[in-house]
């Protein structure tokens, strides 16, 4: 479909954008709810429908718009506080073959992890957010473990941190936070 300006949506309505949220008009970028780009973790459209990525995405949107040509490559990352619970999720997962839990779900405090095809595409926490940041930097380094790794205990939270830091030129503030 199409707007009347001639911008490309697609069947939700979202404004199609190239990984440099430029739309189908040279001179026209989206960002935010209305924007939907291609996953460089999917390959798929993608359109994240929360706050910071809209933040994320108008600052790399500004850049193009500028000519530094950024491909957007965030990974997705929400989080919900209800009834004093929160919940924090990375990644995208629009279906699964298995979840492994890794903590103990009855008591609000656990790392649950999303596989599909092999690979952890996702994890879904509570009372556990720096085991959440960790994986969503993993994501963002394109160091997730394998599966196997996380279910046997050979790769931990903990030890990812370690090999993410190892692996950084320049520290995330999110992990130097951890580390306080």
């Amino acid at each position: 479909a199409r707007t009347e300006c001639g911008i490309k949506t697609d069947e939700a309505g979202a404004v199609v954008c190239d990984p440099f949220l430029q739309s189908s008009q040279k001179d026209i970028f989206a960002a935010g709810d209305v924007c939907s780009f291609p996953s460089w973790q999917t390959g798929r459209p993608t359109r994240v429908e929360h706050w910071s990525h809209a933040l994320d995405q108008g600052t790399n949107a500004a850049y193009n718009m500028l000519g530094k040509c950024v491909p957007y490559g965030n990974t997705p990352f929400y989080w919900t506080q209800h009834y004093d619970k929160s919940l924090q999720y990375v990644g995208q997962c629009e279906s699964y073959d298995e979840v492994h839990i890794d903590g103990d779900l009855a008591a609000n405090k656990f790392v649950a992890y999303y596989i599909k095809d092999g690979k952890i595409r996702a994890v879904a926490g509570q009372g556990r957010s720096a085991d959440m940041l960790t994986m969503f930097e993993a994501f963002n380094q394109n160091k997730v473990p394998s599966p196997e790794a996380i279910k046997s205990g050979s790769a931990t939270p903990e030890s990812l941190r370690k090999t993410l830091q190892a692996g950084k030129s320049s520290r995330c503030k999110r992990m130097a936070n951890i580390e306080k």
